[in-house]
């Protein structure tokens, strides 16, 4: 199905209304009420086979009567016309449909036929559609409203998007009498060819929505809503409410990578990954909402509390600690500034505590001095209204303050008629406002988690470790191997081959089929060593007995073989015995034992597990996971997020464990979760690590056939450093330029390369006078997500240094339908086809990625760019309202 112009959902200009009706009550009349009232300005088209007026408008029997085009049809006919109106909607070159009609239970197969019926209707047709049985969708601030629902929507700046209408309702319910509106609100509980991801690609650009909330039960496309998702969030606060979070997850797999992780750990791995907050209820999104009110101005995570009461100063540090936020140390200088300047201080400690009839001089100058101490990020105050004390004017003076301040304020004025002026006064002021303690604080721990997934999103994937370090190719002949044989599990030799091939330390190991095989081994291998069974019918060794460690000479090894098979039959009479391992035993004197490894998610691919190992590892349960692809960053935040962690460090006798050798081997482990899409569960259990080195002393392989795909690394939820697209090309006097995609560590050439180009060029390549490169600015040009866009940078080399000399890029479109080009070559290195070149390379990479079309937006007196574009197949095009420009299109 090709893709769709978003705005014919959401800002639609004429619509059909299918079944609509004069007669109160019926599903065609509310809908027709909602649209006719202000202040939609657009056209409504009522078909009605029976009536030539509907509300006073003119109605049509058929689709095809209307003579303009029709962006939206909101279908509110019976069930059984569906199907036929999704056809007459196809053959009137609808652009998108909203079926609002409500389908009862339908008796045996007939709802199966039904909704199959709807689905390869929408495909025939190409029709975008939403709905049966949803809420519809409603722009609040343009007054289109697509629903069922009679109640009032306020226009706002917060965006809704909902997997249940009647979420939606009971929302929109509650936002009205609490006064919060809406840009959006949008429906998805059933949809054909639209979805979260494409809902929010359209609301990242919205600029009527400042924040978004979300309402999700499940995820089909996981990269695409990751992408959309990501996207949305690198410039919008997101809040997202996942229910299903205690159901449980059937674990097929025996390994303990598996076993461990559910599907809500996944979704939260996603969430953090993505820069998205999480809601555990409804409250909880509209109270995130108010708090992203301020999140621009949050740059870190230490609070300071002010208040006039010890109460509510106590309820705020308990929810404080319940959430791990983070106090801030009061600067000295603070501390003697608001003992000599305050006359009402009980303590000027943080919390800073106020005398309780503080007059409002007082809350001032605390709220000063604490505001500007640099130690602080977000300040919280809390009013109590006791006597002496003046809401309003206390609220009005902090206001005042805060309106200059770069640091965020979260005010809490408790009570309710002596506040609720001042409390009106800060919703006016746009500041968040809450009526207790524990709100507040929850709102602080929101914006806290904002700023530290943020963190996390801006993390974009590096190129993978050392690529032609790692053996691939060998890996892959391994598992092709295995599954030849019909078999799902690789030995423990075989899984060991696996890690070895990415460069992964393992302990070494023979099998042997004798007792005296066995000696010969354990004399090469040299004592201590471990015997363990290989059989492919037992995963946990310990759990059969089939392990004996600490062998220490060559008199013991030929019993100790046969004392293993021995204890193995016992245990397990009918299990294959492929011999038995002798494996070197690694020094663990001052080793800790780490489980590591990753699972198949069948939504969102690969998740890395790191945590505590050994035999109990899902009794003590104490993991983390992440999406890869990691870097550095990333795999010390796995580490930090464990219970263990604390034991890595120098402990009593234990030095510390060498972290950056253990974040390598977690790199490696990412780098094969990218790489090998037939692994669907890998555990290294235990890896020893100590201050010296990290050992894998076992593993366990599961992997099965997969899917063929189109894309590569279509298997992931983030796309990886592509560097499979890097080239090496050289100019006709030798000089030698490669040309790759760009990299987050590229910020500083980027920054160069812009600044250094002459204004003329600056000005063809921004369209209008760039003086100076800003931060946010080099976030966004080299912090991409490679799933949607793609730079591609030209870089040469003096004196080893990097010189970015030409980048090219595109950025899908919101309706994945084409993508829009640019490029730019610095100007000493012009007319040497490096342009041509770094074209040519974007072109074959959005080829290769299925984009049906590439276009430009060129001014109209940029004769090199015309000539250049047209070089490469490009058709010059006017501009359908701009005289200035020019568009250049290119089929792919």
């Amino acid at each position: 199905m090709n893709r769709y112009n978003l705005n014919a959902f959401f800002e639609p200009k004429t619509i059909a209304v299918i079944g609509a009706s004069d007669r109160q009550g019926s599903l065609g009349y509310r809908v027709m009420k909602n649209l006719l009232e202000k202040p939609y300005s657009g056209v409504i088209f009522p078909i009605n086979l029976k009536h030539r007026k509907v509300m006073g408008l003119k109605a049509y029997e058929r689709l095809k009567l209307i003579d303009k085009p029709i962006d939206l049809a909101i279908i509110t006919s019976d069930v059984d016309t569906i199907p036929d109106q999704i056809d007459a909607c196809g053959e009137a070159h609808v652009k998108c449909v909203i079926v609002l009609t409500h389908i009862e239970q339908l008796p045996g197969s007939r709802e199966a036929f039904f909704y199959e019926q709807l689905r390869t209707r929408t495909r025939k047709q190409g029709l975008p559609l939403i709905g049966p049985n949803g809420f519809g969708v409603v722009n609040a601030n343009l007054g289109s409203k697509a629903t069922y629902h009679s109640g009032e929507v306020l226009p706002g700046n917060i965006a809704l998007v909902s997997q249940s209408g009647a979420i939606c309702s009971a929302i929109v319910d509650w936002a009205k009498s609490n006064s919060v509106g809406f840009s959006h609100i949008v429906c998805l509980e059933q949809s054909q060819g639209i979805d979260i991801g494409d809902v929010l690609n359209y609301l990242l650009v919205d600029p009527r929505t400042e924040s978004i909330l979300l309402y999700i039960e499940g995820v089909h496309d996981a990269r695409h809503f990751l992408s959309g998702l990501r996207a949305a969030a690198r410039g919008k606060p997101v809040i997202a409410l996942k229910t299903g979070r205690h159901i449980k997850e059937e674990n097929k797999t025996m390994l303990h990578t598996g076993a461990l992780v559910g599907n809500e750990d996944v979704f939260n791995a996603a969430f953090d990954r993505a820069g998205v907050v999480r809601a555990s209820t409804i409250n909880d999104l509209f109270l995130g909402a108010r708090a992203f009110l301020t999140h621009r101005k949050v740059h870190g995570d230490k609070i300071a509390i002010i208040s006039n009461g010890n109460a509510p100063i106590s309820m705020a540090c308990d929810t404080a600690f319940d959430f791990g936020l983070s106090l801030a140390e009061l600067n000295p200088h603070t501390k003697n500034e608001l003992t000599q300047r305050l006359s009402c201080p009980v303590s000027v400690r943080n919390p800073v505590q106020l005398v309780a009839d503080a007059h409002s001089d007082c809350f001032l100058k605390a709220y000063e001095l604490v505001e500007a101490d640099p130690a602080v990020n977000i300040v919280v105050v809390i009013f109590t209204p006791q006597h002496g004390a003046a809401p309003s004017v206390s609220a009005q003076q902090v206001i005042e303050t805060a309106k200059k301040s770069q640091k965020a304020l979260i005010a809490c004025w408790m009570g309710d008629a002596q506040v609720s002026d001042a409390r009106r006064l800060f919703h006016q002021a746009g500041i968040p406002v809450f009526a207790t303690p524990e709100n507040a604080m929850k709102a602080v721990h929101f914006l806290v988690t904002y700023y530290n997934n943020r963190r996390l999103l801006l993390q974009t994937p590096e190129p993978l470790m050392e690529k032609e370090g790692a053996d691939t190719e060998g890996a892959r002949l391994i598992i092709e191997g295995v599954l030849q044989e019909g078999r799902k599990y690789l030995s423990q030799l075989e899984s060991k081959a696996i890690l070895r091939a990415f460069r992964i330390p393992v302990s070494q190991a023979m099998v042997t089929y004798s007792p005296n095989e066995a000696l010969v081994a354990a004399e090469s291998l040299g004592f201590p060593i471990a015997l363990k069974i290989n059989s492919p019918d037992i995963l946990h060794k310990a759990d059969a007995e089939g392990v004996l460690l600490g062998i220490t000479n060559a008199a013991s090894v030929r019993s100790a073989y046969n004392q293993l098979l021995e204890n193995v039959t016992l245990k397990r009479p009918n299990a294959k015995i492929n011999g038995v391992i002798v494996e070197a035993m690694a020094d663990s004197s001052h080793a800790r034992e780490l489980l590591v490894g990753f699972k198949t998610d069948p939504v969102f691919g690969p998740v890395i597990v790191f945590g505590a190992g050994g035999t109990m590892v899902e009794l003590m349960a104490d993991y983390a996971i992440s999406l890869p692809p990691l870097n550095e960053f990333l795999a010390r935040n796995l580490i930090e997020r464990t219970r263990i962690r604390k034991l890595l460090a120098q402990f009593r006798h234990l030095p510390a464990v060498n972290l950056d050798k253990l974040i390598e081997l977690l790199l490696r482990l990412s780098e094969m979760a990218c790489e090998l899409p037939w692994i669907r569960n890998l555990e290294i259990n235990p890896l020893l690590a100590d201050d010296e080195k990290v050992i894998a002393l076992d593993a366990r392989v599961e992997i099965d056939y997969i899917t063929p795909a189109q894309e590569r690394y279509a298997h992931i939820a983030i796309h990886p450093y592509p560097a499979y697209l890097t080239a090496h090309w050289q100019l006709k006097d030798g000089t030698d330029i490669e040309i790759r995609p760009i990299r987050p560590e590229d910020a500083e050439i980027e920054k160069e390369f812009i600044e250094n180009l002459s204004p003329q060029s600056r000005y063809y390549r921004f369209m209008h006078t760039l003086k100076h490169v800003s931060p946010e600015m080099l976030v966004r040009f080299t912090q991409i997500d490679y799933h949607r866009e793609l730079a591609l940078i030209a870089v040469v080399k003096k004196e080893g240094v990097e010189i970015e000399i030409g980048v090219s890029r595109y950025v899908l479109n919101a309706e994945g339908d084409s993508c829009e080009f640019a490029v730019v070559v610095a100007d000493q290195w012009q007319h040497t086809g490096i342009g041509y070149k770094l074209m040519e390379k974007l072109i074959e990479a959005a080829r290769t990625k299925g984009i049906p079309q590439m276009d430009g937006v060129v001014l109209k007196d940029n004769e090199p760019m015309k000539r250049l574009a047209r070089s490469l197949g490009f058709e010059v095009q006017r501009h359908e309202t701009d005289e200035e420009v020019v568009v250049v299109v290119k089929a792919l």
